[in-house]
């Protein structure tokens, strides 16, 4: 028997993730089942009513087992509808998961699976997104993106070394420079201090290597 500790109708309110965590998309008509080890779920409130669900009532094994195997099929289908759209990374197909309400042990047994199965690689992830962004994004911005995407450390500097075998990263930033100062019209020639530092604090932001920003800066494209 598993005993339920408490029942939150989350229809209209901000949906909560597998741990907890607020997300921010509503979802309507769905009622969060928190069981007393600290384990929970989502169901929609009609099969709560159905299976006679009450905060602090109990679900007999076979119930439990049944929600499970309904839960297991609806989140590798889950699975099946991001992936068919773009690639992820493990993190964030975690976060998806957990955001459409699967329980934690459901979500890391579905990436567990798909990543024996060859679909989840972060490694194959981290290449193809360096590979996508070198053209219009610098390294360091590509970097954070990746970490925060739940990349290792090495696996993005293998991305980036794998990668620059067939680009040269360098002159890949130096042309994005020149595009970004093109666009922003300006003219190192013509440049007063004032708009010289702006661009300079421009480029920074956007992550540009400080030698590369200077010499953007001062005309010197060499």
């Amino acid at each position: 028997m598993h005993e339920i500790l408490s029942i939150e109708q989350i229809g209209n309110r901000t949906r909560q993730g597998c741990g907890g965590d607020t997300a921010s998309r509503p979802a309507r008509g769905r009622v969060r089942v928190t069981l007393e080890d600290g384990e929970s779920f989502v169901l929609s409130s009609s099969k709560v009513s159905r299976l006679g669900l009450e905060e602090g009532g109990e679900i007999a094994e076979e119930t439990f087992e049944e929600i499970m195997r309904s839960l297991r099929a609806a989140c590798m289908q889950r699975c099946g509808t991001l992936l068919g759209s773009r690639d992820y990374s493990e993190q964030r197909l975690r976060e998806k998961l957990c955001d459409a309400g699967f329980p934690a042990s459901l979500v890391e047994d579905a990436v567990d699976k798909l990543h024996r199965a060859g679909y989840l690689d972060d490694r194959r992830y981290a290449r193809s997104y360096v590979r996508s962004h070198l053209q219009d994004r610098s390294r360091l911005r590509i970097t954070r993106d990746l970490t925060e995407r739940g990349i290792s450390g090495t696996d993005i500097e293998e991305a980036f070394a794998e990668v620059g075998l067939e680009e040269d990263i360098e002159e890949a930033q130096k042309e994005q420079v020149l595009r970004l100062l093109r666009k922003r019209g300006f003219d190192p020639d013509r440049a007063t201090y004032e708009e010289r530092q702006k661009t300079m604090a421009f480029l920074h932001r956007k992550g540009y290597p400080a030698d590369l920003i200077r010499r953007s800066a001062e005309g010197d494209y060499s």
